[in-house]
């Protein structure tokens, strides 16, 4: 037997049919299908008033009047679905949860938009100035869930850290689930108190202590953006709806890229009275 023998049997057992690479790549087959599509359907009927961000990215040009690849153009689309769409996703499902498990905070948070709004849909503008409460509860949501909770980075240096040398190129984990429950940082860590993001405490933390959004050079480009749309949805959603727990069921936290309740998030929906 070759000495490569056993090393090919096992990544033919990995990737052979029935296997999660299959799977894998059957899935991103018809996503790219799909994706492919919509990019042909845009490209053959161009329309500047549109605003889409695929529309804006097919009538991008450079400096010398290049475009997009088509291949370009679907690499950008599925950043923005994954990164944008399924961080949100999970942000919106564990402020529900939360909301449902304090009606106090639910409570207080209905005050400040029938105070603000009233009826009337929110502005950018309100979200972002006028709503400090809102701010305060989606800072603690984003603290106790933050859904790119682990992230890399690589060492442009050589330093110490904690006893240990860590050399120059190294890969090095950050982990904010972690972090973000370092109870000399945040005391009772697991408990879910909007108050610790008044704006006075949240600038007053140690630089580095709250990442939901990543740090440094590398902050995730979408912040603001996925900061207003989580607002956004969530404002909307309880002018209409309250949330309430279930009797009796649990949430177990799964820990994969996005982090997601195991089996997804029941809950019953009325109409806010």
């Amino acid at each position: 037997m070759a000495a490569g023998e056993p090393r090919d049997r096992t990544a033919r057992l990995l990737r052979g049919p029935g296997s999660p690479w299959r799977k894998l790549n059957r899935s991103r087959a018809i996503l790219d299908e799909i994706v492919f599509g919509e990019i042909a359907r845009c490209r053959a009927r161009p329309d500047s008033d549109r605003r889409d961000i695929l529309s804006l990215l097919a009538a991008a040009r450079g400096d010398g009047g290049e475009e997009f690849t088509d291949q370009e153009i679907r690499d950008q689309v599925m950043t923005l679905m994954f990164a944008g769409h399924d961080t949100s996703t999970s942000t919106l499902t564990f402020m529900l949860h939360e909301l449902a498990r304090h009606p106090e905070v639910l409570r207080r948070l209905h005050e400040e938009q029938d105070r603000v709004l009233g009826d009337a849909s929110p502005t950018p503008q309100q979200l972002e100035k006028e709503m400090p409460y809102l701010e305060m509860v989606l800072d603690e949501v984003l603290r106790l869930y933050p859904p790119a909770w682990i992230g890399p980075r690589r060492a442009v240096r050589e330093f110490e850290f904690g006893g240990y040398t860590v050399p120059r190129g190294a890969y090095v984990n950050y982990c904010s689930w972690a972090s973000h429950r370092l109870p000399e940082v945040f005391p009772e860590p697991e408990a879910f108190v909007p108050e610790r993001f008044t704006r006075e405490r949240k600038a007053a933390l140690p630089r580095g202590a709250y990442v939901p959004f990543g740090g440094g050079k590398r902050v995730c480009i979408g912040k603001r953006f996925g900061l207003i749309e989580v607002k956004l949805v969530t404002t909307m959603l309880l002018q209409r709806l309250r949330a309430d727990a279930l009797p009796g069921r649990t949430v177990t936290v799964r820990q994969m890229p996005t982090l997601s309740p195991r089996g997804g998030l029941k809950m019953r929906l009325r109409p806010r009275a």
